[in-house]
């Protein structure tokens, strides 16, 4: 229903005057319509974290986690269309199963829309500083990771990594856990060696699921180039945990390169894991 003029002459009283505020109000208006409930969350928002924090926001996206935290019908089946039903590729490399997939979608809604105590739903604690379908995949992958947690096993332990799964020498069998321990203290290594911009670079990529193209937009970089990045950082990190499980592991130079070859298969899923815990 569209305004009364009594409510436009209200709205446009408390309307933001400035030039942030007033492109913020024309991207949320874009996206949700433009009502005097979009002018006062603008403002309110503005008042909040000042006027030129704004420009850096997802303030659309923002508007819209306010109304899915406030129960809003139209809005939760937005974030149900595009932040939850778009889960299945980030939760397919952890467990492909759809039973598992589905049971991570159903946390991930009842964790971000269900009010659980008096601080309200959780997903009012989105910030804005990337896209929501991002940081709900970050959220989705860090559940899937503890889901799938066995007792004893730390945080970023790898069970596709489970060297008894595919490999069968008795001698790689007794250092099985040895050898799950020193990957996870390698990789770990290797990680740290990255500068800021890798991990970040990274972590843009197998974690918020940007695409090439919007990386290249992100970085200010050719899509080619942002490409050959990724492949020479992941080359990278392939390569300095090679180095730092030689000088740990007794095993034999086949059964070693079998290893090897199972952690390349598996390189993007221990790049994922790592990275969100």
């Amino acid at each position: 229903m569209d305004p009364s003029p009594r409510e436009v002459d209200a709205a446009d009283e408390s309307a933001p005057t400035g030039d942030a505020l007033g492109r913020a109000c024309a991207v949320v208006a874009s996206a949700w319509g433009d009502s005097p409930e979009v002018l006062a969350f603008v403002a309110a928002l503005a008042e909040r974290v000042g006027e030129g924090e704004l420009e850096g926001l997802h303030v659309a996206d923002l508007y819209g986690a306010d109304r899915c935290a406030r129960g809003d019908a139209t809005a939760i089946a937005w974030f149900e269309r595009t932040c939850v039903a778009t889960l299945g590729p980030a939760l397919g490399r952890i467990d492909p199963s759809p039973a598992f997939v589905d049971e991570i979608r159903q946390r991930v809604r009842e964790k971000l829309l269900v009010a659980a105590d008096p601080r309200g739903a959780r997903i009012q604690e989105y910030a804005g500083r990337g896209p929501l379908g991002a940081w709900v995949r970050v959220v989705a992958v860090r559940e899937a990771l503890a889901a799938r947690r066995r007792p004893g096993l730390t945080a970023a332990s790898d069970e596709l990594l489970d060297v008894g799964a595919s490999i069968t020498s008795p001698e790689l069998g007794l250092v099985k856990e040895q050898y799950r321990a020193e990957f996870q203290r390698a990789f770990a290594e290797a990680l740290a060696e990255l500068s800021a911009e890798q991990r970040n670079l990274l972590r843009h990529h197998y974690l918020h699921g940007l695409t090439l193209d919007q990386l290249a937009s992100l970085y200010e970089m050719h899509r080619s180039s942002v490409a050959r990045r990724i492949a020479k950082t992941r080359s990278g990190l392939l390569s300095a945990t090679r180095r730092a499980l030689m000088t740990r592991l007794a095993t034999s130079p086949a059964d070693f390169e079998e290893l090897m070859g199972l952690i390349a298969s598996r390189i993007d899923l221990s790049i994922e894991r790592h990275l969100a815990v």
